[in-house]
């Protein structure tokens, strides 16, 4: 039935912006409040009211904007959603229409680039509860991202929303904290059959996290591919997606853009962007995720490790200003912080600062300069570093004190492989049958035997030599 079907996808992400105060007033943006304490006349719609654009608001959709490959509209106006629900005490959403602030943009991954309609900038709705309702969140600034229906499939989806959150995060414009709604999207769905014109979309409405958007997008196919299978029709609809019971259920029929009854905000004048406030944005875009992958490899690192730094932008601050002090390679470099650095901070989240986060990089890269000349093991490296942090010690006496430097003396190495291979004869045999994996225990048993203080090139050299002469 897959070669049957065709899906189409579009999704219109929805990014909570890292601003002091709200879109249109004066009051904090800021998350986990208590109920309906963070709110005013203005924010809460009170008649007679007046808002005002909130500038760093602009600033970054603007940002995300130029970071996106768009045309950045240098004079927009905002407009008035109007509809009625109860997390909406104005009656209506400001928000943009027909000139929002970026247009026409893409998002490369992996070579492939996926069509961006536009950006624009709007308010947030407050948040039913079992209380009632909590005004809080209304008035929270937001922009609004809409791709085209350029997905094909779930996976292809939730792979653009990891890249597109990765960059938001790069670029600061927000913190993309889905487990909090600062990041959550609408996704629309639409299933025919290859050759035939495309099918009726239906949305399903606020979806937040990646496995909540496949497992979505998944249900939603097969739904409608069975409607169709059927010889019914599929209707244009608002769903929403139950992440308990794994499957969507009809909110209600899908609105037009005239149901909405658009007009421009008459309390809200013209927004003009001057070349001067456009170009100062850009001057300060960052260096973006893929940008940054074919600077990394450049350096000498593998695309895997490349990645597992870019994924955590803690460990890529520390890389950045590793390879600044320029003290050891980059290839060794990754290793430690995708390693030490990385179990380190993993045990002791709130570490690293901006008093010490130099002090880290600094001794992160010396030990990174022994690893290379071959003074200390990967595992002795690892001691190392964790000592110094946690006892503040000098690295040179440490590594005396605590005798850490890699052995490479050819009789203390040989003395230690014949002893592992006489207590793990049968490893030995199973690397003989073609069981690879058994050689690489083998050398680890020699680094657990030695402390980590062994040369774990020439344990596999010797150990291979003794294996191929039969002797163990």
């Amino acid at each position: 039935m897959s070669n049957v079907f065709e899906t189409v996808i579009g999704l219109e992400v929805h990014i909570e912006l890292l601003t002091q105060t709200k879109m249109y007033c004066s009051c904090k943006n800021t998350f986990g409040e208590t109920e309906n304490t963070v709110v005013c006349p203005v924010c809460a719609g009170y008649p007679g009211t007046l808002p005002a654009v909130n500038k760093r608001a602009a600033e970054l959709a603007v940002r995300a904007g130029l970071a996106f490959n768009c045309n950045i509209n240098r004079r927009f106006k905002m407009s008035r959603k109007n509809y009625f629900y109860p997390d909406l005490p104005k009656g209506y959403q400001i928000s943009q229409l027909y000139a929002p602030i970026c247009k026409n943009g893409f998002l490369e991954i992996k070579g492939k680039k996926y069509p961006i309609s536009d950006i624009h900038l709007e308010e947030d709705a407050g948040k039913l509860c079992g209380n009632g309702v909590d005004f809080n969140r209304c008035g929270i600034p937001l922009i609004e991202l809409v791709t085209e229906p350029c997905f094909h499939s779930a996976s292809e989806a939730v792979d653009f929303l990891k890249e597109l959150r990765l960059n938001m995060i790069y670029l600061g414009i927000s913190d993309c904290r889905i487990e909090q709604g600062s990041m959550r999207c609408d996704i629309n769905v639409s299933v025919h059959r290859r050759g035939e014109p495309l099918g009726e979309r239906c949305e399903l409405k606020n979806v937040s996290g990646f496995s909540n958007v496949f497992g979505g997008i998944m249900y939603e196919e097969e739904r409608q591919k069975k409607i169709i299978s059927e010889g019914n029709r599929v209707f244009r609809e608002t769903r929403r997606w139950d992440p308990v019971k794994k499957e969507s259920a009809l909110l209600r029929s899908k609105e037009d853009t005239a149901d909405y009854r658009y007009f421009d905000d008459p309390d809200l004048p013209e927004i003009i962007l001057t070349e001067e406030f456009v170009n100062g944005v850009l001057t300060e875009l960052p260096m973006l995720p893929n940008k940054k992958r074919l600077y990394y490899t450049a350096l000498g690192i593998s695309g895997q490790a490349a990645e597992d730094i870019i994924l955590d932008p803690i460990k890529d601050r520390i890389f950045r200003l590793c390879v600044d002090v320029n003290l050891c390679g980059a290839n060794v470099l990754s290793g430690l912080i995708n390693g030490a650095a990385s179990e380190f901070l993993n045990e002791k989240p709130n570490y690293l600062n901006e008093k010490n986060i130099n002090g880290f990089c600094l001794a992160l890269s010396k030990i990174g300069r022994l690893r290379e000349k071959g003074v200390v093991s990967s595992t002795s490296a690892k001691l190392l570093f964790e000592n110094h942090i946690l006892s503040g010690s000098d690295i040179d006496t440490l590594l005396k004190e605590l005798k850490l430097e890699q052995v490479s003396d050819s009789d203390y190495t040989e003395e230690l492989v014949r002893r592992v291979l006489t207590d793990n004869g049968k490893s030995a045999e199973d690397y003989v049958k073609g069981k690879t994996n058994a050689l690489a225990f083998l050398v680890g048993q020699c680094m657990k035997l030695s402390g980590g203080r062994a040369d774990p090139v020439l344990c596999r050299e010797l150990l291979l030599k003794r294996i191929d002469a039969g002797d163990v």
